[in-house]
Formats: C-alpha cells, structure tokens, sequence
C-alpha cells in the first residue's frame, strides 16, 4: 500500500527530530562545561577506536556478501560523484562570490566534504523501523553508509583534502588583511608546524627523518677552529630553496641550498645526509656526463673548510662571501638536481605509506576484515546463520554468534554519542566578525549542498534503477543515496581548523567563517533534508 503525502512526510520528519535533540543535549552538556574540548577529545578516541569499528563489523559482514559486492562498487562510484559536485561547487563559489583571502582553502573544504557519519547513520537506524522498510535493511543501511565514510576520510585525510584548511593559514607577504606582527607570528608558527609535518610524514630509505630545519648560525671561522656550531630550530625555506632530505643518523649532516646562478646565498641549512652517498653520487655523475669538478676560488675554499671537519660530519658552508659571480660547480649543481628528484619521488612514497598506515587505523582495517569476512561464505557462516553447510554450536547458533552479539552490543553507542560530541562541537561555535559580503558565500554554499546535490543524487541513482544496474527493490540503498548527498559540510573541519591555527591567537577568523557556515547549514537542514526524504519516500521509491 502506497504512503499518503502526510505519512510520508511524519517518517521523513521523525528522525530529524530525534537527530536534534541529541544534538541539543551536546550543546547543553558543552555550555554547563560536561563536554569540555578534552573530554570531547577522549570521547572521539573511543569513538573512533571502539564503537565504530563495533557497528562497522556487525552491520557490513551480513549487508553483503559474493553476490552483492557490485552494490559497493556502485556505492563507491556515487560517493566519488558527491565528492566530485563538491568541487565544481567549490570551483563556481570561488569564481563568483566574494571569498575571504584567508578562506579560500576552508570554503572549499566546505563545498567539497560531506557529514557522511552521524546524521545518515542516525536517519537510517530510524526510518528502517517503518514501512516500506523491511527486516534487514537497518543492516544494509548502516554498511552502505560505511562505504561513503570509507571513501570520505581517504578522500579527505589521505588524498590532501586535509591541505585546503592548511593553507588559509599561509599568509602572503602583500595581503592587506593580515599585516605586521600578526602577519610574522602566524608566518613562524606555521614553518615549525610544516617541520613538524616532514618529520611525521617522510620515511627515506627505511629511516626517519631526525630533522629538517637545524640552521647554521656561526660563521665559517667558528668552524675552522673546531667549536660546535649552533643550531635552532628554523622555519621551512620557501620555495626558492631546495630541501634534499636523506636518511641518516643525527651526526652526519651536511649543508644543502640550491639557488639559482649569481644569486646571494643568505642561508645555510643542515639536512641529514651520507658523506659516503654523496660521494657515491658525485662519481656517477661525472662518470655519466663526462664532466669533472672545476672549482673556482669560492668553491675551493668551502672544500678546504670541508676537509678539515670530521668525516662523520662534514659540513659544507656556504655564506655570502663565498659567491663572487662565478658559476656553481656543475657537479655539485647535477648533485642537487638529483637530490631533487629523489625528494620528489620520496614525497609520493610518503604518500603511499601514509594511505596504507590510514588502512591500519581500526575502522578502515574494521571494514576491510568485515568484507573480507562477508564474501567467504565458510567464514561468514561461523558468524552469521546463512545457507552453508556447518554445524551449529551447542545453543543452536553460529559458532561465533557472541561475536556478533557483542559487536553489535557496544556498535549501539556510536551514534547517540556521535551526535552529542557534535552538539558539543556546535555549542563551543562563537561567530566575532564576517567578512563583508559573506552571506553570499554562506546562501550559495548551504543551496548547493542541500538542494541541487540531492536533485543530482536523486537523478543518478534513478537513472542506476533504470539501467538495471542496481537491484530495483533495495529500497534503503535508493534512501542512503538521498540521505547521504543532503548533509552538512564535514566537521572535522572545525578539528583541523583549530589544530592549524595559532595556538595563542585572540582571533581566528577562519574559524568565524566556518562556524557561520555550519550554522547556517545545520538550520536549512531541519527543513531541506525532511524535503529530500519525502520525495524519495514518495516518488522515487514510489512507496
């Protein structure tokens, strides 16, 4: 029996409701100081290590199985489209809207990224309890919406989503907005961060990194004589200056800046490196190009200094006196060319292994053991009573029928708590000072986000029913399309946003700009996304 207008508007409105005032009791939990910014940090953790892996595992090993993995390879296709509309949005909001300077990485991530957590998982847990939903469909809801998490966090945290809130905090020399000792502070604060970052990220030949940014401060004589040199800790050169880092110990360091010919070199830097490699290097370069070292004044006094340190650490320093207009050794500019390309192609393998670390976090490795599981049919029988041959266990239940029990016992909080941490969040939002004009911003990107990306979502996935491309009875994977491309941006953002930022700044403007954002949002929400179920409940599914 077909839903009336009114029934079908009461389902769609139901779990907006409860969304709410779980959202509502964060907000007042985070007021009254129970949810303050380190509890809610704990929280995440279990969050995130805990519960959700729990919630992953049950509801995925028995949404799928061998037959039905073209539904999540179609479930990945749809969440790369969003992802996709998003940056079109983020294209056309930047083209015709006055974007702040300061905020051009964060409305993209805005426009881009989506909440594909909480609020669809919430909606579905709801809306499945009544018609035309069916026993089962909570459990396929739950897993397709873990897909479109899946493809979010390696979209976001590993694909370099994460630098578009990064770089509003990289201010330019002749921006207007930000001058003077603000200006410099940021500036600053951001070379240690982005050192920081280099020593995290860079694995060179099995190895990390020790450090990046040691700056030679005493002069050529200090070295002459045998006294340490001291060092402090430097920002990250710009990119007139090339970093050649290479794995080794803390006592083998050498000084490497390339500039271009006739340039003043004005700093010196120590990056990690093998006297051994590097002669190593330079003999195949001369081999290769037939060429030989012809050193000029300058370049023979750096290799006399050179000579003189110890052959655990040599140090070549080059200071302003040194460059008297004559051409760079070609060996030693072939040496840094090549130091180049290896720091270019090591910064892809970091790349690589940081995707492959994100593998290992608990609800990425969750959902890879709970595929894993759901299409061996032997496996999944241990946990789930399907159609394969194998005896039961003395209860009359899967051999490991207490796992899922238990999974499925603790995979309850995730939600209710999710959706309080992010009241909380909401509730510590304090908007200071927009920039002029930006409610332009705010109106395009709340209309592009909830209303014409669930119109393109609701047109692909009827055109996916059409095609016969997916099954035309799976009434939940139609809904979580719909649910999934009519959320708010991401929260994570506010995270980040916070984390990039000065840590001792009175004012963060970007984060005026975001709260602003998601407010606005989370408002239009009540009423855009109780209009997208409606129509799906009525026309698309054609309940």
């Amino acid at each position: 029996m077909a839903l009336s207008i009114g029934a079908a508007i009461f389902i769609a409105a139901k779990p907006i409701v409860k969304i709410f005032i779980s959202i509502c009791f964060g907000i007042y939990f985070s007021r009254k100081g129970v949810l303050d910014p380190h509890t809610c940090k704990k929280m995440s953790s279990v969050i995130i290590n805990y519960f959700l892996p729990c919630i992953v595992f049950s509801k995925v090993t028995v949404a799928f199985d061998s037959h039905t993995m073209k539904i999540a390879g179609w479930t990945v296709l749809t969440a790369l489209l969003y992802i996709s509309c998003g940056c079109l949005f983020a294209v056309l909001v930047r083209l015709f809207l006055p974007v702040p300077k300061y905020w051009k990485g964060g409305a993209k991530a805005a426009a881009i990224f989506n909440n594909s957590g909480d609020i669809p998982m919430a909606y579905v847990m709801t809306i499945t309890a009544s018609a035309p939903f069916v026993d089962g469909d909570e459990d396929k809801g739950i897993a397709y919406v873990t897909i479109f998490m899946a493809i979010y966090v390696i979209t976001f945290f590993t694909c370099g989503g994460v630098q578009f809130i990064e770089q509003d905090f990289h201010v330019p020399d002749d921006d207007p907005e930000m001058i003077g000792d603000a200006k410099n502070e940021i500036d600053e604060k951001l070379h240690v961060r982005k050192a920081s970052k280099w020593r995290r990220l860079l694995h060179l030949k099995g190895k990390n990194i020790a450090d990046l940014t040691e700056l030679a401060t005493d002069d050529s004589e200090k070295i002459d004589s045998g006294q340490p040199t001291p060092s402090t800790t430097a920002p990250v050169p710009p990119s007139d200056y090339v970093i050649n880092p290479m794995s080794m110990t803390e006592s083998n360091a050498v000084a490497s800046v390339s500039v271009g010919r006739g340039n003043a070199i004005t700093d010196t830097r120590l990056h990690p490196i093998e006297s051994a490699g590097l002669r190593s290097l330079r003999q195949e370069i001369t081999a290769g190009t037939g060429l030989r070292p012809t050193e000029s004044a300058g370049m023979q006094s750096i290799r006399q200094r050179r000579s003189r340190l110890p052959q655990d650490a040599q140090t070549v320093v080059l200071d302003e006196d040194d460059d008297d207009g004559e051409e760079l050794d070609p060996v030693v500019s072939a040496v840094t060319m090549e130091l180049e390309t290896r720091h270019h192609q090591n910064w892809v393998v970091a790349r690589l292994i940081l995707f492959l670390r994100n593998l290992y976090q608990p609800p990425a490795a969750s959902l890879i053991i709970s595929i894993v599981v759901a299409v061996i049919a032997p496996v999944k029988r241990l946990f789930i009573a399907t159609d394969y041959p194998m005896r039961d266990a003395p209860d009359g239940l899967p051999p490991l029928d207490f796992v899922m029990d238990f999974v499925e016992f603790i995979g309850q909080a995730a939600v209710p708590m999710g959706l309080m941490l992010l009241g909380a969040l909401i509730g510590r939002l304090h908007i200071t000072r927009l920039p002029k004009g930006f409610w332009k911003v705010m109106a395009a990107t709340t209309l592009l986000k909830l209303v014409v990306l669930p119109i393109i979502a609701l047109a692909w996935t009827q055109r996916l029913r059409e095609s016969g491309l997916i099954p035309d009875d799976n009434l939940i994977l139609v809904f979580v399309y719909a649910v999934s491309s009519a959320v708010p941006s991401a929260t994570s953002q506010v995270y980040l946003t916070t984390f990039f930022a000065p840590e001792d700044a009175d004012h963060i403007g970007q984060m005026d700009c975001l709260a602003a954002m998601l407010i606005t949002q989370y408002i239009s929400l009540t009423i855009t996304l109780a209009i997208i179920v409606t129509y799906t409940l009525k026309v698309i599914i054609n309940a």
